[in-house]
């Protein structure tokens, strides 16, 4: 391909979040010309967390003022696009990724240039390749393999190889709940709202986290894969009894400290095992979970220390969905030529496969 002044608009919309970025590439350079999201969580907070139906309404009534307002601070017209980037598999709503797949059909059409197919777990990894030179410029950085990933968010939590940029192996993953569904479950136990856990993450800040000594479910299993349903009955169970006064009092930062101390144990200690046994040159923490402090600490400090890995992770405004990520994943695509199509050769597969 020619490498030089491709621009490249994405569209995420397998949640409840609608957003559109619009890049310029020059070789492995690239100037972020807009990123804009719009969110749904003052729509779906009084339901405790996503509401399918709700989310699919306002994508399509969100999905063209974004697509404005992205053209607009881009300063860059429809025909001024090379490729429309839509995130298309690896799970989500489906009438979610419907608004932005047929958005994305629609533009490919008028605009008769190609689109490229996204995986959504993909772009999560794949955003923590870049550097950033200022404000706007950034870099990619070329992947050294054998690479691993732990994808944390409320809707997966996977230990990935990735051997190449073909070949993707989920080594690891939740045989129920994901770790931030249990976050969130916690903040609604605890009636903090949603999404839980950015407020439990800030209130843990001032808890005790040895206050309570909740289970660590499948910490000391022979394999990588992870549980989190049971933490999550665990924490009732403990709130239903102090709320009845039958047991020592404590407070609500400190269950907050404890389950995430709970939650992170196990994601770390399943991490080490995983780095181990493959030895990757680079770990990456990935996920809209990967914005919690204490776990981006307490991994980098782990992996720093008792492996020879690179720990790399995205800045936090980067680990939530959104469309830059969706864009890097493409031009990561459009570079080793996989994933192009023409519009009326996208489909959509919601599975979570990587």
């Amino acid at each position: 391909m020619n490498k030089n002044n491709i621009i490249i608009l994405s569209i995420e919309t397998t949640c409840d979040d609608t957003a559109i970025a619009i890049c310029k590439y020059s070789g492995d350079s690239f100037i972020v010309l807009s990123n804009v999201i719009s969110s749904q969580i003052k729509e779906h907070n009084p339901f405790g967390g996503v509401v399918p139906e709700l989310a699919s309404r306002e994508h399509i009534k969100n999905i063209i003022p974004v697509l404005d307002q992205a053209l607009k601070e881009a300063d860059v017209k429809l025909g001024d696009l090379n490729y429309i980037a839509i995130t298309n598999k690896g799970g989500g709503l489906i009438g979610s990724i419907v608004v932005g797949v047929e958005t994305a059909k629609t533009l490919s059409y008028l605009l008769n240039i190609p689109i490229i197919s996204v995986n959504h777990i993909r772009g999560h990894v794949l955003v923590s390749m870049i550097e950033k030179k200022d404000d706007k410029k950034y870099s990619i950085i070329n992947p050294i393999y054998p690479m691993m990933a732990l994808t944390v968010s409320g809707g997966h939590t996977q230990i990935i190889l990735i051997k190449n940029f073909i070949d993707w192996e989920v080594v690891g993953k939740t045989l129920d709940d994901a770790a931030g569904e249990c976050y969130d479950k916690v903040s609604k136990i605890l009636g903090l709202g949603y999404p839980g856990g950015p407020i439990i993450s800030k209130m843990a800040a001032s808890g005790d986290k040895t206050k309570i000594n909740f289970p660590r479910p499948m910490i000391s299993s022979h394999d990588f894969n992870f549980s989190f349903s049971g933490l999550k009955t665990a924490v009732l169970y403990e709130v239903e009894k102090w709320k009845n006064g039958k047991m020592e009092k404590f407070s609500v930062e400190d269950i907050c400290a404890s389950s995430q101390d709970a939650i992170n144990d196990v994601l770390t200690k399943k991490s080490l095992k995983a780095i181990e046994k493959y030895s990757p040159k680079i770990f990456i923490l990935a996920g809209g979970v990967a914005a919690n402090k204490d776990l981006r600490d307490r991994l980098k400090e782990n992996i720093e220390k008792n492996s020879d890995s690179k720990f790399m992770i995205p800045e936090i405004p980067n680990c939530m969905d959104n469309a830059l990520m969706i864009n890097i994943a493409a031009y990561f695509n459009l570079k080793n030529n996989i994933d192009i199509f023409d519009y009326k050769d996208i489909n959509i597969n919601i599975e979570r496969k990587i």
